[in-house]
């Protein structure tokens, strides 16, 4: 159902991203080792990323690094180590002689317990996992096995909150790992570039080459065909003008459409309930998100965020408005937390002017108070 709320899980369920599909799967035929998914909050890149894997028949592991931070406060090995277990524990259910090889392969791993009843890891004193040695396990069982293995960090930007410079892991497994592909995906956009650090020739990854996908918002056309399709599939006949308003509102961000559709579309509200909500319950959302950014200098990133929300889209005109506001800034200080809200996806920068490109933060941040 095209209104499920979700991240889709099938390419049947996915519309609308077949060019973004066939990067994905073209890069995976060619080899290519690190492929970074980018694109804003509510986009689609999980949904992007889960559809493409379930139409693959090499083995893969999906982990949502976001989750691992939140639930320990950093992205530790040991986590990592463990996803990947038992992601290709459910993968193996597929094919059960896959799993046997695949135990035979983690035998020579000292910390890896290998018994009939499946893989457990045993840490001591002395020993401790090793996510480097893992994979080369892993390569190793793909060369025999003639398939290639893909393993998704999704909102990889959570890797810097760690003792361990993963960076510098993927830097390895691109040069040593012939049969893995890495798929890496942010909403942060510029946070995971700066992790990445793939222009900065000090960095372990500077010089590799990373195949960069962008998701986009949908253009009018495939926002307006998006929702007259899901109020198909629920036998419910929606106006042209509504539909307008709806994308006009809402500018082609595929969660907030979604959103707008189930509420529409199962809980039966009317047009205009409907799309009140999604901006009600949108900002609940976005600000929720917004506070742990904005944290350091709440004040003044709000009113930079209000000043382009209002129109102010010149460095020289927001940085008036938020001294009015909060009063006198540095130059300095000022580009530090414009160029914060840039890499964090609040805020983009064309032809030297700023955008906020989401409706919903554009109306949170003007309903919020500053100070």
């Amino acid at each position: 159902m095209l209104f499920s709320v979700e991240p889709k899980a099938t390419i049947r369920d996915l519309y609308d991203r077949e060019i973004e599909l066939n990067e994905l799967r073209n890069s995976v035929l060619r080899g290519d080792r690190l492929i970074a998914v980018y694109g804003i909050r509510r986009i689609g890149k999980t949904s992007l990323v889960r559809a493409f894997l379930s139409d693959l028949s090499q083995p893969y592991v999906l982990i949502d690094v976001r989750q691992i931070y939140f639930v320990e406060g950093n992205v530790n090995v040991s986590s990592l180590v463990r996803h990947v277990l038992d992601g290709f524990r459910k993968f193996m259910r597929k094919g059960e002689r896959l799993w046997e090889g695949f135990k035979d392969a983690l035998r020579g791993i000292s910390w890896v317990r290998v018994s009939a009843g499946g893989v457990e890891i045993k840490l001591s004193r002395k020993s401790r996992a090793n996510l480097i040695e893992l994979l080369n396990a892993v390569d190793e069982w793909c060369g025999r096995n003639s398939t290639r293995f893909i393993l998704v960090f999704d909102e990889a930007q959570y890797m810097r909150f760690s003792n361990i410079r993963y960076d510098g892991v993927l830097a390895w497994a691109y040069d040593n790992l012939s049969n893995v592909t890495f798929i890496v995906t942010g909403s942060e956009v510029g946070v995971l570039r700066n992790f990445l650090r793939i222009d900065d020739p000090k960095a372990p990854l500077y010089g590799r080459h990373v195949r960069e996908i962008y998701v986009d918002r949908f253009s009018r056309e495939t926002s307006i065909n998006f929702l007259r399709r899901g109020f198909t599939e629920l036998g419910i006949e929606v106006n042209d003008g509504e539909l307008n308003e709806v994308y006009e509102k809402l500018d082609g961000i595929v969660g907030w459409l979604t959103l707008y559709g189930y509420l529409r579309g199962i809980e039966k509200l009317s047009h205009r309930e409907a799309l009140d909500k999604v901006f009600n319950d949108g900002v609940k959302l976005v600000l929720s998100e917004l506070d742990a950014v904005i944290k350091p200098s709440r004040a003044r990133y709000l009113a930079i965020l209000n000043a382009v929300a209002r129109g102010l889209n010149t460095w020289s005109e927001i940085r008036r408005y938020v001294e009015v506001r909060t009063g006198e800034i540095s130059d300095t200080v000022f580009n530090k937390l414009i160029r914060n809200l840039v890499r964090y996806g609040y805020l983009s920068k064309v032809n030297n002017t700023y955008a906020i490109p989401d409706p919903v933060v554009a109306k949170a941040v003007t309903e919020v108070h500053i100070g």
